[in-house]
């Protein structure tokens, strides 16, 4: 329970806020977008208070630093209001993940009970914040402003009549996004950093190009100090009429799969051996096979490496930003990767030792093959570590996979340039080898499979005991020919670009050590978030590893 001298937003600022600063750790760890839930909290501070007003409605727009035990802190963005009477009990009821606080205002007059709340979920204050990005207004706050900025494009995309309210849309994970109208999405960021967010660095740069394949930005909030870089609150950019994503298309793509392979064709025969790199078999003809069982996806794929191809092509001819500017691969851009990868593999490899025996039986073979093949993962790295000759860094997706992907019918939009969420900005914002997302789209095409053998939602522990071992062999095949039809349309566009690597070893060094090291991602992130899942990405390491030894012998 919260008490207010006054009136609520007494609690946002001064010796006031002590009381919900008190409550914030228990507030945050029930909050999705919140990252440090298996952290030690040791302090948790408001740092900063905007007061956004309707003129009958305020919110505050509360930047929080929270400290951890091991001496690091991050910024999340929390925006809070108040609602009393029989509004506060409608929201309890229609929106209870919006809640943060019972709340009690004294007064001379008396008390008030309400609640305090997300204010994302009231639909005046949240369409405050369209209408202030189209009008390129500023709110100021206790140490600094939030400015609301349109891009050109704001009065093609957006109709300033806003003939609805903004809706939180329910699919919340580390940000918190609106719709208006079905015309655009305000995606409100919850980590906070210092520096530009790559989703609408990259977002303004391809909307000026008119880049087709991307939502095109109307705005922005940022938030600026008088010193330091300002901090990205909030996008706003096109609501983008689609099917699902691609992750969603491509599970009912296998279930039509297996159903193929389940007729009396396929039933009792295993499918042909990949015995192939997949670069190589990318340089080939299909399998006339792979056709037939994958049907219509193969075209799909197609589809999606040539549109990945077109936005590495539309991000390396941006060259006049600094911060997109293609540049070759140094030595020691090489020697930070070698070390940052080979530390990370050595925490996950200690990770799953410590819980091997939680695995199934299937799964124990399989970490058991993996430890063996720790000098495969070392000659991988070591082969990255080692490569002269020239390979252009160019900015890239960064998180690139199959729910990155927004299905039209017929076409795809690529969405969320952020990068990887548990990066640093500074980390995000580097330049990296292409190989990168393609590898990362790879590993998708793996993950896919495999998720739908075991239920989309348990994992191969449970497939090891209900499923045929045919239908895993199977579940490899529609991975390999999915991945080589997203490679084939690909290479068709990247490989005369002058950011695609002219040596053929360095090619292939570098979608390897690419895979290698996102699977081991997958791996670490698997233990400590999805148990039931962990046996996808540690088969997929061990085929890559022992994929990789074979081919250099």
């Amino acid at each position: 329970m919260l008490t207010a001298m006054h009136q609520w937003e007494s609690l946002c600022e001064g010796a006031g806020a002590e009381a919900l600063t008190a409550l914030l750790p228990d507030i945050l760890k029930t909050k999705r977008w919140f990252g440090g839930k298996a952290r030690r909290i040791k302090a948790v501070s408001i740092v900063e208070s905007v007061a956004v007003s309707t003129g009958t409605a305020t919110m505050r727009l509360l930047l929080v630093r929270v400290e951890y035990s091991d001496g690091t802190s991050e910024t999340y963005q929390m925006p809070v209001t108040a609602a009393f009477g029989s509004e506060a009990i409608r929201l309890q009821e229609t929106a209870p993940q919006a809640v943060l606080a019972p709340l009690t205002v004294r007064s001379d007059s008396g008390e008030e009970q309400g609640i305090l709340y997300d204010a994302l979920w009231n639909p005046a204050l949240s369409r405050r914040l369209f209408e202030a990005i189209g009008q390129g207004e500023q709110f100021h706050g206790t140490a600094g402003t939030a400015a609301a900025t349109p891009t050109k494009a704001f009065r093609e995309l957006v109709d300033v009549a806003y003939p609805q309210d903004p809706t939180v849309l329910k699919a919340e994970q580390s940000n918190t996004s609106l719709s208006c109208g079905g015309q655009v999405i305000l995606k409100f960021y919850r980590r906070l950093e210092e520096g530009m967010n790559p989703d609408l660095e990259i977002g303004r740069h391809l909307t000026a190009v008119r880049f087709p394949c991307v939502p095109p930005i109307a705005g922005a909030i940022e938030y600026r100090r008088t010193s330091g870089d300002p901090m990205t609150l909030a996008l706003l950019q096109q609501f983008i009429r689609n099917d699902g994503d691609a992750w969603q298309q491509s599970l009912h793509a296998v279930d039509q799969f297996m159903v193929r392979t389940a007729g009396d064709l396929y039933r009792e025969a295993a499918p042909p051996g990949r015995g192939r790199p997949l670069l190589d078999l990318a340089r080939e003809e299909y399998l006339p096979v792979a056709r037939e069982l994958l049907g219509g996806y193969v075209q799909s794929a197609e589809c999606l490496g040539r549109r990945t191809a077109e936005l590495h092509l539309a991000l390396s001819q941006i060259e006049d930003d600094p911060a997109f500017t293609p540049e070759g691969l140094t030595s020691a851009y090489r020697h930070e990767r070698y070390v940052t990868m080979a530390a990370s593999a050595e925490q996950t490899m200690a990770l799953l030792k410590e819980r091997v025996a939680q695995l199934s039986p299937k799964g124990q073979t399989e970490a058991r093959r993996l430890f063996d093949l720790k000098p495969a993962l070392d000659r991988t790295f070591r082969a990255f570590r080692d490569l002269e000759r020239p390979v252009s860094l160019i900015r890239c997706h960064g998180d690139y996979h199959l729910g990155q992907v927004l299905s039209t019918g017929s076409d795809f939009v690529i969405i969320d340039f952020e990068g990887e969420p548990a990066r640093s900005l500074a980390s995000r914002r580097r330049k990296h080898p292409p190989m990168l997302d393609v590898a990362g789209m790879v590993r998708s095409f793996h993950y896919a499979p495999f998720a739908f053998l075991a239920g989309k939602r348990t994992g191969l522990a449970v497939a090891a005991q209900g499923i045929p071992g045919e239908s895993v062999l199977w579940a490899q095949f529609w991975s390999d020919w999915a991945s080589v039809a997203f490679l084939k349309a690909y290479l068709g566009i990247a490989s005369a670009t002058k950011f695609w690597p002219k040596e053929e070893r360095d090619v292939r060094v570098l979608f390897d050590v690419c895979l290698v090291e996102k699977a081991i991602y997958e791996l670490g992130y698997e233990l400590n978030n999805r148990p039931d899942w962990v046996e996808i990405p540690l088969h997929g390491l061990v085929d890559l590893l022992e994929m990789a030894g074979s081919e250099r012998a």
